[in-house]
Formats: C-alpha cells, structure tokens, sequence
C-alpha cells in the first residue's frame, strides 16, 4: 500500500557567516536530507564596518531556496518561514536598486552620530532599544553623513524585507518582530514611533508596512514561479528576529527559561507573555509577536573570538582542542580577558570598547589564552544574568544552543558554574533559529503552538560545581575591576 509522505515546512536561517535551509515536519521536527547552504559573510574592517553586499545575501538565499526546491521532491511543501540576523539595514533607491551594502547590527562606525541623539529615556521604554550604534537612528544618521552627495534613498528595510520585495513585489512589508530590532517602532502602540521618525526626518511611507510574522505573502513573481514552480502559490512568511526565533526553537519560551546562545556572538533571552514590558537596565525588549515580548542582552562576541583565536594562534580543530581546555583548572591560567574585539554591546554599550588580554607570562600557553577568552564570555553573560534574573519570578533555566556552545562540553559546564544554575541542552539539532521559525509558521498554520512546552526530554543538564562558582565569582570581580580601570584611561 503506498502511504503519501507527510507535508513539510521549509526554514530559511539568514546569518552573519551563512544563509541556511532547512526542512520540519507538521510537528516542528527536523527532518533530515532536505537542505541547503551557501557562504555570505560579513566583511569587516578597522573603522568599525561589518557590512554585506545585499547581491552577495540574494545569491545565498536563491541558491538555497534551488536546493530545498529540488530536494524536497514530490512532498506536498506547506510554506517557507524565515529569520534573519536582526538589526539590518538596506538603503533602497529608484526601482529598489541598493544604494550600498548592508549594515549590519555589528557595525560601529554610527558611533559619532550618537551624540546627535539625546538621551530619552521615554524612547529607551517606547522602542525598546537603547541607543546604540546595532539601530537604525544612529545608522541612518550615519548613511546620509557619508553619501551626502549621493541620491537620498526612497526606503530602507531590513534585508529580509528586500528579498521577500523581490520575490513578490511591493509593497515593502516587515514583521513586528524584526521591525522591533531597528531602535524605530514604537512597541506599546505596534507603529512606526512618531518622534524617532521625525528625529531623522522620515516618513512611515519611507518604511515598510507592519504586519505580524503570521501575515504571509502569497503569489511570487512570474520569474520565480518559473525557477520554484512548487513554491508558486504557497505562503512565504515574513522574517522574524533570528533571537526571537532561537528562544521558540530551542523550547525556551516557558517561566524562568532563558535561552543561552553561543553562535557566532552571544546573547540570553527570555520570552514574556507581554507586548511592551519594562526594559532592564542595561538590557533590551524585542518582539517575538504582537502580544509577546523578548527580554534580554547580547554580546558582539562568541564562537567568533572562539574561531580568531583558533586561527591567530594556530590552535588546530576544536575537536582536538577540547581535551586540553577540559585538563585546565578553573582560572587556573591567572588571566583576565575582556572580549569587546567588537565593541561592548550589553550592558554597556560602548562601541569604542576593544578587547584586552591581561596577565601574560612566559608560561602563558595558547590553550590558556583560549580558556581565558572563553571564561572571559562566560563572565560578560553573567552580567546580563543579573539583570535578566531579576525580571523573573522564579529561578532561572539556561537553554543551550547555537553551534559553538553546542559543540563544546567545557563551554557549557563552565557556564553553569559561572552562572550558577543549571544549562540544559536539549536532543534538538543545533539549529535552533531555523526551527523557531518553521515553529511559529506552523502556528499561524493552525498547526501546532509554537509556544507549548517541548515533547522532548532533555538530554543533558550541566549542573554548577559549588567550589568552581567560587573560583569563577572571583575571577569575574578581577575582570570588573580591570574593565574599570581601563575606562578611566584617556582616549
């Protein structure tokens, strides 16, 4: 008898180093064999840029959506959902021809346009977003000094935004989600802030449309019906921030559960049954929807100091190195690493901060120093920790994922000891994004709730060691107090 396969959802991961696809089934589970990845990465360079040029991110994501097209044979294809790396921004001009590459939330040099930015702490609580260089007031400001002479854009969007126009044609239309990463929507009200929006001079016609992630587009352009007849006529649903959907993804969206993510940067976040709750100092409130909010802090590093250090010191694999980070005692190198190689985002938020490896000696090996960084990420997270925990009203649950916590035992023990409660990790795969996406597609599919808790046990659970916490506490202090110290410097 022939049994016709389940449907299935298709999942577009759009990242800092690479667009990814993936594919689930009705009830949110990986399926394996059916898809696609492409390299694009971030440029950066010494004045603070880290930018892509938007054709490099059009060829990945076609290129995936090629192969998820024709490996997911004769199965019936429910939609595709999507995330992106969030914030971004695209400058469109006449025809919606890009007028330069992609800014990325990791690009500083907005940094001397924050000074025209007074602070409000009434625009901190409407947007929730502090005034950092990763938003779009500071990078606008920044664009328009740079391309004076230049054609003024007709729009900007977020990069998910343009391809989604491309695709399908205008209007340009953008979810809440990652509209709440630009530093320009009004959270309590689900619109384009009035005053952010006069501040740079723009109209919400300059912006695209709102709408929840569970609004799709239906009907692609004749060009791409013709590369993806299966897709014709299936919903494509708006991006939503790739945070947002790494909590949905990873099963962190229940009471006290944070997500503890360690891809190429780092962050915590926790899911609140909330559109606009109050904002921790220090910390960040997004959207996952409409009606829930996403709380939390991030860091600029993570597996990407993990990948310099490996590559600048000739470390070898990561594979290889394990055993030896494992052999070595809690801060037993005797080093103090501050890791802002990116600028400090959480808490601090100063984009001039750069990275500091204090305490060298002859003796000091390589392995040490990777330890000392990966340490040094531990104690940063910590301090969102504190001001994340304080918003719950029960003890806290760390979530595991992304590849480079994944992929690293001394990581995530050493987290738990440094943070003091447990870090779980569940048997999903690593791609938590991709999932969280696929999750909330489905739900505005009718089904499943991408929220409901997971089916699934944990596998592992990284329980704290009460003798390292206290030599970890220490070494955090030690870390402080270097980073104090250093402010006070001149220049």
């Amino acid at each position: 008898m022939y049994l016709r396969p389940e449907p299935l959802i298709l999942s577009v991961d759009i990242g800092s180093s690479s667009v990814k696809g993936f594919a689930f089934d009705p009830y949110g589970e990986a399926l394996g064999g059916i898809e696609g990845r492409a390299p694009c990465t971030l440029q950066y360079s010494p004045d603070g840029g880290a930018e892509v040029d938007l054709p490099c991110i059009v060829r990945a994501v076609d290129g995936v959506l090629d192969a998820l097209h024709a490996r997911s044979g004769g199965r019936e294809v429910l939609g595709v959902a999507m995330t992106s790396i969030a914030s971004s921004l695209v400058a469109l001009g006449e025809g919606g021809r890009p007028l330069a590459p992609v800014l990325s939330y990791a690009d500083t040099r907005s940094r001397t346009q924050l000074g025209a930015m007074p602070a409000d702490v009434a625009r901190v609580e409407r947007t929730g977003c502090p005034d950092y260089t990763a938003y779009w007031p500071a990078q606008i400001r920044w664009w328009r000094a740079r391309q004076a002479a230049s054609p003024p854009p007709t729009a900007w969007c977020s990069v998910a935004d343009a391809l989604q126009e491309r695709w399908f044609g205008g209007p340009l239309r953008t979810s809440y989600s990652l509209a709440s990463w630009t530093g320009c929507l009004n959270r309590q009200t689900l619109a384009w802030d009035g005053p952010v929006l006069d501040g740079l001079g723009l109209s919400p016609s300059q912006l695209p449309e709102l709408a929840e992630h569970s609004a799709p587009h239906v009907g692609l352009r004749p060009e791409y019906a013709r590369r993806w007849p299966k897709f014709a006529r299936i919903p494509f649903f708006p991006a939503v921030g790739d945070g947002a959907a790494a909590n949905v993804g990873s099963g962190a969206t229940g009471p006290g559960q944070i997500a503890l993510t360690v891809g190429s940067t780092s962050a915590m976040r926790t899911v609140v049954p909330l559109r606009a709750p109050a904002v921790p100092p220090g910390l960040w409130a997004y959207l996952v929807s409409g009606e829930r909010a996403l709380v939390g802090g991030a860091l600029t590093e993570g597996g990407n100091l993990h990948q310099w250090l490996r590559d600048s010191l000739q470390l070898g694999s990561w594979t290889d190195l394990e055993p030896r980070l494992a052999a070595l005692a809690p801060d037993g190198h005797g080093l103090t690493f501050i890791p802002s190689l990116g600028g400090a985002r959480s808490p601090d938020y100063n984009p001039d901060a750069t990275g500091t490896l204090h305490g060298l000696k002859f003796s000091t090996t390589p392995t040490e120093m990777l330890r000392a960084a990966m340490e040094g990420v531990a104690y940063r997270l910590a301090d969102i920790a504190v001001r994340l925990n304080s918003t719950l009203d029960t003890s806290p649950l760390y979530v595991a994922s992304g590849k480079a916590l994944l992929s690293s035992d001394v990581w995530l023990g050493l987290l738990a000891d440094v943070l003091g409660a447990p870090v779980v990790v569940t048997d999903f795969p690593d791609e938590a994004s991709a999932r969280g996406a696929a999750r909330l597609a489905l739900g505005a599919l009718d089904l499943l709730d991408p929220y409901a808790p997971s089916r699934r046990p944990r596998s592992t659970v990284y329980e704290p060691r009460p003798e390292a916490r206290e030599v970890y506490g220490a070494a955090r202090e030690r870390q402080q107090r270097l980073m104090t110290a250093l402010s006070a410097l001149p220049g």
